[in-house]
């Protein structure tokens, strides 16, 4: 007489398919650690006194910064709210860690798509660490922000 109990086998295909999926989550987790390290940006907050607190957010391009040739500068702000606001001026200068005087200097001026960006360009004329200071005026009312950008050799 035959068993009716019936084993139910193992199959080895799942653990293929497991592993597969496992390794495609692993490399979309890689990819996009890898995108945020290649450009982060930066934030710091200004007190602007009744206008509240003002994150300004900085990125370069390139990133890391090289000394040879011109790096382009990005500056978003934006309220407590979340809400991008456009100051009356914002202006910077950059100096060689270590020193307090500044190397350059400049004023950003507003992207004319509207999408709230000020783009400023700056020199780094050799390799090491740098600060930026961000200066802002709104309605009478000054903050300022400072920064520091690693500048790296040409690659």
């Amino acid at each position: 007489m035959q068993s009716t109990l019936t084993i139910k086998r193992f199959r080895f295909e799942w653990i293929f398919y497991i592993l597969v999926a496992i390794a495609l989550i692993g490399l979309l987790i890689w990819s996009t650690l890898g995108e945020i390290a290649r450009n982060p940006s930066r934030n710091a907050i200004a007190d602007m006194g009744p206008y509240g607190p003002v994150t300004v957010q900085l990125q370069t391009n390139p990133y890391p910064a090289r000394p040879t040739g011109t790096v382009k500068l990005s500056f978003m702000l934006m309220n407590s709210n979340r809400v991008i606001i456009q100051p009356d001026s914002l202006s910077f200068e950059y100096g060689r860690e270590g020193s307090d005087q500044p190397v350059g200097s400049g004023i950003a001026q507003p992207m004319s798509d509207g999408s709230g960006m000020f783009m400023a360009g700056a020199q780094f004329p050799s390799v090491g660490t740098w600060w930026l200071r961000v200066n802002l005026a709104q309605g009478g009312y000054q903050g300022n922000v400072q920064f520091i950008i690693e500048v790296r050799p040409a690659q």
